[in-house]
């Protein structure tokens, strides 16, 4: 029988005075005990089928995310450390004013210094402060490699993140990118920019928004990893 011609039968029954327990007791008598059952069971394999394709996706999807956190969040650890060194103020110096020629040149021999730092710094009168600039530059040059680096793979990965996550993500590497901005600016015309203290400015967004943000994606990414252990999610259903 048609789904039509079924509720034609029904329209019937209706029609013909018959309540609810009327029209079930007429289905019933009509059909039969067992097409009744078989077309109940059908009906729950269909719902049956549907949840498993559901459960399913969101298991694969999970998998991704095993795979895909701790590589952003290694990514972004890496790209924080190397910011880290990139704005810092204090850097441990050897005193290359002080030191003999002869000391220097053995120095300057032994050190890792490409051939263009070498000219660089032994063409420089104050040859701590060459050093210094040519460690300045070696730091931004990696924090903005690492940051490449983190920003590329949250562009690839951010479909696999949920709302909540792929915003903060996004709002870290936002906030990166504006830190190394202030230090490099600082860095290439620091007589321009010394009133506007922007090396002050990138440590201050690097401690009062990005090291807290830091701390919210690591819960996040505890709580998609680890579910079973959210102390908030276990709280709440006790």
């Amino acid at each position: 029988m048609t789904p039509d011609q079924l509720f034609s039968l029904l329209g019937k029954l209706i029609t013909a005075g018959g309540g609810g327990a009327v029209v079930a007791f007429g289905l019933f008598r009509f059909f039969g005990k067992s097409w009744i059952e078989h077309e109940l069971a059908k009906d729950l394999e269909t719902v049956k089928s549907e949840i498993s394709v559901l459960a399913a996706r969101k298991l694969k999807l999970h998998d991704k995310e095993y795979i895909v956190f701790p590589e952003l969040w290694s990514k972004l650890n890496k790209a924080i450390a190397s910011l880290q060194r990139a704005i810092v103020a204090f850097k441990q110096m050897p005193d290359l004013i002080r030191m003999p020629d002869a000391v220097l040149e053995d120095w300057i021999r032994r050190s890792d210094l490409s051939e263009a730092e070498t000219n660089f710094l032994t063409k420089e009168s104050d040859k701590t402060s060459a050093y210094s600039r040519i460690l300045d530059l070696r730091f931004l040059q990696e924090a903005h490699s690492d940051f490449v680096d983190f920003h590329e793979h949250v562009q690839a990965h951010s479909i696999f993140l949920e709302p909540e996550l792929k915003d903060k993500f996004r709002r870290i590497d936002d906030l990166i990118w504006k830190s190394w901005i202030n230090r490099k600016l600082d860095f290439d015309d620091p007589e321009i920019y010394a009133a506007s203290n922007l090396r002050g400015e990138a440590w201050k967004i690097y401690e009062d928004d990005i090291k807290p943000l830091m701390s919210d994606v690591e819960m996040l990414v505890q709580t998609r990893l680890f579910p079973a252990h959210n102390p908030t999610r276990n709280s709440a259903t006790k």
